[in-house]
């Protein structure tokens, strides 16, 4: 949950007139802040307040650059010089004179903007204030400015959000004074997004908003209309030098199986020098290739794990250092990388898929060739590919417990993804009997498609079974993410 939820507090944005003036160079400044081009930002701020020294736009402007640097860097320096900045940003804000529904909005995302640093440090409960604080101020400048649309931005993302907890732990939420929907949220963030087709001034938050609204549709919502998340990137300027626009139209592509489309995407992405530079595209990259078995993905992942400093997906980008030697049958190089994974620095925050490089990696075993090309095709959304690969195998081919798991694992995935429900339960059952007991996620996965199947089918008796049967289910990689997906479930199903 807080993984998601940093995913969609990330993209905030203000906007202001008179005091907040948002000038022509405010908006230049804006936009290559949102490029990551922080060094031109930096010079029409400094330009902007030669010629407007009571603008007080430029000092959100420079909130949002050390935010964004500090997120995209996970450099710690970086996050605390944002929460020491911003103290001082905020302090400047309230005594600037005057009333304004910009004022307002300023200090509320910078408040959000702190949130996101405390969850990075771990700092639950001054995350938690400063949440509340920006939601109180948000919520009190939308009764006293209803028609002011950039409310809308904080207000919708922190609304579905908090729709996205489970009920028997909103009574945390309640207890700092939150509350909201996802339906309510997505609905504040469309209307946001329309409006800014109707309202020049404001149209520089379009780019903003779709992203917003792509990772909320794709974390939050079990039904996704893919087709109007695919048309809202229709008509985007220059997508390909927006690293952030990039990366959401990527993870798009990514979650409704269209590998090629990712690949494409990122290998013809335009990189300005002047630009912070994300790493994390060369990892998606990287990881679209591997799931095509492209080798030269290795080329990717060695770029990512020598040149990003921070710490997320290091070790999983290691891990698919690994793999590329096995597939290739280099077994030595196989086990330089993964004593490479295991000697990488941990993350607080660590990501799921690094705990499974870590569990590999400490494990000693190595993966099952077939079952490694089966699943790298599957997850590129390459499903004939895959069932070649574990159609007509002999069972001796699957000597150890964990690999006779994944391979009805994989087929249940295969043919559910197929639209062949039928095979893909018995399938998804029998993964599940066998292995409940076992430190895999091939069963607690098998019993939350299983529920997710039966809720499509209308079967809530079944769905809420399979659901409670995953939460049951402890100690298996992926944990985090299976199980909010499973909560999210019951959620709907209002247990």
């Amino acid at each position: 949950m807080r993984r998601i939820f940093v995913i969609l507090l990330f993209f905030n944005v203000s906007t202001c007139l008179a005091d907040y003036s948002w000038t022509n160079r405010c908006t230049s400044a804006y936009d290559f802040t949102m490029r990551l081009n922080f060094k031109k930002a930096a010079a029409l701020l400094a330009e902007e307040r030669l010629e407007n020294p009571e603008n007080q736009i430029p000092v959100y402007i420079e909130s949002q650059i050390d935010f964004l640097r500090s997120f995209i860097s996970e450099n710690q320096e970086d996050i605390d010089g944002l929460k020491q900045r911003n103290d001082v940003r905020i302090e400047l804000l309230q005594k600037h004179p005057g009333k304004s529904p910009y004022q307002q909005l300023c200090i509320a995302e910078m408040y959000l903007q702190m949130a996101i640093s405390r969850l990075k440090a771990d700092e639950y409960f001054g995350s938690a204030y400063d949440i509340r604080k920006a939601y109180k101020i948000l919520d009190d400048n939308q009764k006293a400015y209803p028609d002011f649309k950039p409310n809308l931005r904080g207000l919708g993302l922190i609304h579905a959000a908090v729709g996205s907890i489970p009920k028997n732990y909103q009574w945390a939420t309640n207890l700092i004074g939150l509350s909201g929907t996802i339906q309510q949220g997505l609905g504040e963030l469309k209307t946001l997004l329309a409006a800014t087709y109707k309202q020049p001034e404001i149209a520089y938050l379009r780019d903003e908003t779709i992203v917003l609204l792509t990772f909320l549709e794709l974390n939050l919502k079990k039904e996704k209309d893919n087709e109007v998340i695919r048309k809202r990137f229709y008509g985007v300027s220059s997508l390909g030098e927006k690293p952030l626009l990039l990366f959401a139209k990527s993870v798009f592509h990514f979650s409704i199986a269209e590998n090629d489309s990712v690949i494409t995407l990122l290998t013809n992405r335009k990189q300005d020098p002047d630009a912070f530079y994300v790493n994390y595209l060369d990892f998606m990259e990287g990881s679209a290739r591997l799931h095509n078995l492209d080798w030269t993905s290795e080329k990717l992942f060695l770029k990512y794990v020598n040149n990003y400093k921070g710490k997320s997906y290091v070790k999983s980008a290691w891990q698919r250092l690994a793999w590329i030697r096995f597939l290739q049958g280099d077994q030595d190089g196989y086990t330089s990388y993964m004593k490479k994974c295991s000697s990488a620095a941990k993350n607080k925050d660590i990501t799921d898929e690094d705990k499974a490089a870590i569990k590999e990696a400490e494990s000693g075993d190595k993966p099952n060739l077939i079952l490694l090309r089966a699943r790298l095709l599957f997850d590129g959304g390459y499903y004939n590919r895959a069932l070649g690969e574990l159609a007509n195998k002999p069972v001796s081919n699957f000597p150890r417990q964990k690999d006779q798991l994944e391979f009805t694992y994989r087929l249940a995935r295969v043919f559910d993804k197929q639209d062949k429900k039928d095979k893909a339960i018995i399938f998804y059952e029998q993964t599940l009997k066998n292995g409940a007991s076992l430190p895999y996620y091939f069963s607690a996965n098998s019993a939350l498609l299983l529920g997710q199947l039966y809720e499509d089918q209308g079967n809530n008796e079944k769905a809420i079974f399979y659901y409670k049967k995953t939460l049951e289910m402890k100690n298996h990689e992926f944990q985090n993410s299976i199980d909010q997906k499973a909560k999210s479930g019951l959620n709907r199903m209002g247990q």
